[in-house]
């Protein structure tokens, strides 16, 4: 059973251990008058069960005593605390008790009668060596977390500078590939332009010829003209011919805009703020990402009326892709709507990509912007997106937030000041 005796003081517990009660009770006074705390046991089951409960930091216990003995009282709390310092008491001095206390990793040992001074002695070395354990274990705990910190910090340098590397060769890739499409791209502009005047020469050619030989000839040759016209399609070639040319000008022009579109997404900022437009930066940028959207989602654009602000626009492209990327990725279950919508105050222009997919949990929205986090399958994702977004509007001096209900969609907004001077 235990006895607690007077009200304990400090921070570190101590048991004491003896079947004798004038023994238990002489080393608890004595270690509470000099500012210990201390529960006294008559057996090792009840020093046990308040030790698995409350755990201690010393524990000064007898060898010989009723039920469990020291040794197993010994093994059984260094299987849940290796480190807490236990002292054996002992009436007798055997040589082989002593190797064996010492094999099992015995602090110390108090000889009885114990002198006062020399137990309160032991006893304060023994609870320094318990803090100094605390300490190294505090220490080390500390350490590894910084060092994992550390390691999760060098990690994250680490991916940005990766993808800032691959996006650079994107953008130089970008820049090859819109210079070598721009060449032929002229003289296939130009040869359709020509051929559309061609076509046209060649129709009133047509006309005027059936005009004439209608005038002139008699009905006999006209009904054959007439039938070889309408076995050879004549009149759908022609119409055809217009349409073919007219759709292949049109797809130049889309061409067009698409290298437009590259060379400014490769374009560097260089560090230097320049006017833009956030409209037209949206419009190149859906050029670029059209072919992720078009299959998912029908796209609405809302675009405001707004000023020109002083920003790096390439990395206001990226960020534009990648909200309308991650909003196209957000359909799992079937076609949605993207809606892209821009406005101005007095202060800001405003950016907002909303999408009605799979919405973020709640659980997640304090993590998306954390670089690496991502909740999309392996592979498909690096988590680097958003994180990328955030470093970016953060270096424009602005704000990106986030408003999201699982299985309603999600709303990103883009707040960027009107000057950053």
């Amino acid at each position: 059973m235990q006895e607690t005796s007077g009200e304990m003081q400090g921070n570190q517990r101590i048991l004491v251990v003896d079947d004798e009660f004038h023994v238990r009770t002489t080393i608890v006074t004595l270690l509470e008058k000099h500012g210990h705390c201390a529960d006294r046991f008559e057996n090792a089951d009840a020093a046990l069960a308040v030790f698995l409960e409350r755990g201690a930091d010393l524990v000064l216990t007898d060898v010989k005593m009723p039920g469990m003995d020291w040794s197993e009282l010994l093994g059984r709390i260094r299987a849940v605390d290796p480190d807490i310092p236990v002292m054996l008491m002992t009436a007798y001095s055997d040589k082989n008790l002593t190797l064996n206390a010492l094999k099992m990793g015995v602090y110390d040992f108090i000889l009885k009668p114990f002198d006062p001074d020399y137990l309160l002695a032991s006893v304060s070395k023994a609870l320094k060596y318990r803090h100094l354990c605390r300490s190294e274990k505090d220490h080390k705990a500390n350490l590894e977390k910084a060092v994992a910190d550390k390691t999760r910090e060098l990690q994250e340098i680490h991916g940005r500078l990766v993808l800032s590397e691959k996006m650079a060769a994107i953008g130089l890739l970008s820049a090859g590939v819109a210079h070598e499409i721009n060449n032929p791209l002229s003289f296939v502009s130009s040869n359709l332009v020509s051929m559309d005047r061609h076509v046209r020469r060649l129709t009133e050619f047509v006309d005027r010829q059936t005009t004439l030989i209608a005038s002139h000839c008699n009905t006999d040759v006209i009904e054959e003209l007439e039938q070889f016209r309408r076995t050879r399609k004549i009149d759908y070639i022609v119409e055809d011919m217009h349409d073919i040319v007219a759709e292949s000008l049109e797809g130049a022009e889309r061409i067009k805009k698409i290298v437009a579109s590259l060379k400014g997404f490769s374009r560097k900022d260089e560090n230097i703020l320049v006017e833009a437009n956030l409209n037209d930066l949206i419009e190149s940028t859906l050029t670029i990402v059209w072919n992720e959207i078009k299959y998912v989602a029908t796209l609405n654009k809302e675009l405001g009326d707004i000023p020109a602000i002083k920003c790096y626009p390439s990395q206001l492209s990226q960020v534009i892709m990648n909200l309308l990327v991650n909003a196209a990725h957000a359909f799992d279950k079937g076609p949605g709507t993207i809606t892209i919508r821009t406005w101005a105050d007095d202060a800001s222009v405003y950016l907002e990509v909303r999408d009605t997919g799979c919405g973020i949990g709640p659980e997640h929205m304090d993590k998306i912007f954390t670089p690496f986090f991502t909740t999309k399958e392996t592979g498909k994702g690096t988590g680097l997106g958003l994180s990328i977004c955030y470093d970016i509007i953060a270096r424009h001096n602005s704000f990106i937030k986030v408003e999201s209900e699982v299985g309603q969609g999600s709303t990103f907004t883009v707040s960027l000041l009107r000057s950053l001077d």
